[in-house]
């Protein structure tokens, strides 16, 4: 809990810091570019997450990896989390920062899950959708799960529409079993 609130407060910080400087696009995509760049290289992680190694030792490799190819306002957000020894919260950093991209977009995003992939069209058709219902500009996150069945499910933020075979098909079970209703085979002659 403690960590997913100073990962909110860092990333607020140089979300405000990226706004005065009118270069929150561009903060977004290079703290993005970092934590996959970090993530995408095992021995790197090792080395910027190990506890252990020595504030000095992390920052002068990121002084190497990123010095040239950041801003320096996110080149220092970077020393400083090392410094403080937070360097751990930077993927919820960056989570939280593009959440509040998508606030001052009025975008939110909706995770969606299918059993099938969704042409283009289809994926067009149901972010319309969702925006007249939310009257936000959505960002739509496809996933499979053949489990499923068929139909859609739908998350935007804490709120689920679950429109698939297999709650359909639950429901049905449940409706029937409390019912009473007995449903067999008989042979009759």
């Amino acid at each position: 809990m403690l960590a997913n609130q100073l990962a909110l407060k860092y990333a607020q910080a140089i979300f405000e810091l990226a706004s005065e400087k009118d270069k929150v696009a561009e903060a977004r995509e290079q703290l993005i570019m970092v934590e996959t760049t970090i993530a995408g290289h095992e021995e790197f992680a090792k080395l910027i997450y190990h506890p252990r190694i020595p504030a000095a030792a992390k920052s002068e490799t990121l002084s190497k990896v990123f010095s040239q190819e950041l801003t320096d306002f996110v080149y220092k957000f970077l020393l400083l989390l090392v410094n403080k020894r937070r360097e751990s919260l930077l993927p919820a950093i960056v989570r939280e920062f593009q959440n509040f991209v998508n606030q001052a977009n009025q975008v939110i995003e909706a995770e969606v899950t299918t059993a099938l992939p969704l042409s283009d069209d289809e994926q067009q058709a149901l972010a319309a959708k969702l925006k007249m219902a939310t009257g936000k500009n959505v960002l739509v996150k496809m996933q499979l799960n053949s489990a499923i069945l068929g139909g859609v499910i739908v998350k935007i933020g804490d709120k689920l529409i679950d429109g698939s075979v297999l709650r359909q098909l639950q429901v049905l079970k449940t409706s029937l079993l409390n019912s009473g209703a007995k449903i067999g085979v008989t042979n009759q002659v």
